[in-house]
């Protein structure tokens, strides 16, 4: 019996994101999809949104002020604005706390009345979460690269295209990779020079889920690396671990959103 090895991830962060502008029920559903396509949010989620209709006085506010107010209420953490720039550039604002003294010196911010924040890609907002806040790389080192006119920020500065535009065929947002236990019968190898001299490094045999198997459990059957498993484990005699991943055409159950999100 093929055994699935749950990933090992820290739980994820629940943002909030604040929807200021008016969108049709395809839009927001696009914008979730997109989201949830970015987060991996199926398997091993990295990020959760509650999407909440933005308080009246938030509408026409800077994100600074926002970030004011959301500070002074309590809520420290990064947040999200989805304003018409999810439509126009299916983008949205992440936003950071306001510069501070390394921000400064390292020529990201003007000054520390500069409230960090960037236009991104919604595919790309759940892995910008996950960098950023631990500094790897920082927003303003991302910035810079992505656009040095934008870095410094300054209190007016204006950024035109998202963080995570020229993402669209990154491997990143491909269907998630899982390690699987199989035991003799399951899978099957092959010497096959063709075959192993598309791996790096060449391994002295390839493994892949017999096809069958791989269709039972939803995945899909490749070549790739395999261990032996079996020495020291409570496994039968031959079994060994493969990278396999989910069969994207196979219907998953639906995301289930944070209680209270639009």
């Amino acid at each position: 019996m093929v055994q699935i090895i749950p990933p090992e991830v820290p739980a994820a962060d629940t943002l909030k994101a604040f929807l200021t502008t008016g969108l049709s029920k395809s839009q927001l559903d696009h914008f979730k999809q997109s989201f949830e396509k970015g987060a991996k949010v199926h398997l091993r989620p990295m990020l959760h949104l509650k999407i909440i209709q933005a308080p009246e006085d938030y509408l026409n506010a800077s994100l600074a002020d926002i970030r004011t107010r959301e500070t002074e209420a309590g809520n420290s953490d990064p947040f999200v604005v989805i304003d018409d720039k999810v439509i126009e550039k299916n983008a949205v604002y992440y936003v950071g706390d306001f510069a501070d003294e390394n921000d400064v010196e390292a020529g990201f911010a003007e000054s520390e009345d500069v409230v960090m924040r960037a236009l991104v890609r919604t595919e790309a907002l759940a892995i910008s979460h996950v960098c950023w806040p631990q500094g790897n790389p920082p927003m303003g080192e991302e910035l810079e690269a992505f656009d040095s006119d934008l870095v410094p920020l300054r209190t007016d500065s204006v950024q035109i295209e998202p963080v995570g535009a020229d993402d669209e065929g990154d491997e990143l947002w491909d269907t998630d990779e899982i390690e699987v236990i199989a035991e003799v019968g399951e899978y099957e190898t092959t010497t096959d020079r063709d075959i192993r001299s598309n791996m790096s490094p060449i391994p002295r045999e390839a493994v892949r889920l017999v096809p069958s198997v791989a269709k039972r459990e939803n995945l899909i059957s490749d070549w790739t690396w395999g261990g032996d498993q079996s020495n020291g484990q409570s496994l039968p005699v031959g079994s060994v671990q493969i990278r396999a991943k989910y069969d994207p055409n196979v219907p998953r159950a639906p995301y289930k959103w944070p209680e209270g999100s639009l």
